[in-house]
Order: structure tokens, then C-alpha cells, then sequence
């Protein structure tokens, strides 16, 4: 069965979803990928021109920010060990907050270690 869509304007089946072919968002996340440095309005051109198919800009941009929110599977490796490494998920967490909050105080990455290795070498000295 298709899929309904309702909103304030118009009632549509999603024909998509019964016919085999790509859906509207199919599409764009499809455009975003070859295209990633593309804008929405952009994005909005080439459905036209390439599909014939009419989307407003902010329908792409939706697309494109739920594009960005994914995470690859890497990336949930490295959160798994670090996760081990804590030994549990709010713990991890916590050690983040509290690493965030360090890098925050002394104003960036570079200057947390800067602060740190000072302080080691500092620490070395007294004994």
C-alpha cells in the first residue's frame, strides 16, 4: 500500500514507494553525495533540470542536515574502545565533558596539551 501523506495544503500517496522508483529525498541525498559541497538552492535546480521534479530549497537542506547526522561505522568503532577504555558509556561521557570542559578553559586543543606537557615538565622538576 502507498504511502499517505497529509498536510495542511494537500493529501498525496507516495508512489515512490509502490512504484520501485526513488523517492523525492532519494534523490537529493543521491545529489548531496556526488555534490557535496552543493547548496540547496543548487540542489533544487538539479531536481529540475535532472528529474523534472519540483522540491522547495529547505526540503534539500532538511536532506542534506539528516545526511550530516549520521555516523560511520569507524567512527562507532573508535567509540566502542574508547567506551572500554572507561568502562562504561556514561563514564565515556563524562570523561568527554570533562575533557571538553578542560580544552574549553585554556582555550583550544593545542593549548590544553601546551598546558599540560608545562605542567608535566613543572612536575618533573619539583619531584
Amino acid at each position: 500500500m502507498a504511502k499517505k501523506t497529509t498536510n495542511a495544503r494537500k493529501t498525496t500517496t507516495d508512489k515512490a514507494a509502490t512504484s520501485g522508483e526513488q523517492s523525492k529525498s532519494d534523490l537529493i541525498r543521491a545529489w548531496f553525495k556526488e555534490n557535496p559541497k552543493g547548496t540547496a538552492t543548487q540542489c533544487q535546480r538539479a531536481m529540475k533540470e535532472k528529474h523534472n521534479i519540483e522540491v522547495v530549497s529547505s526540503h534539500c537542506q532538511q536532506v542534506k542536515n539528516e545526511a550530516k547526522q549520521t555516523v560511520d561505522l569507524d567512527t562507532i568503532k573508535t567509540a566502542a574502545e574508547f567506551v572500554k577504555t572507561h568502562g562504561n558509556v556514561e563514564d565515556a561521557l563524562v570523561a568527554i565533558d570533562q575533557v571538553g570542559d578542560f580544552i574549553t578553559q585554556c582555550g583550544n586543543a593545542k593549548k590544553a596539551k601546551a598546558a599540560l606537557e608545562a605542567y608535566q615538565a613543572m612536575a618533573a622538576v619539583i619531584g
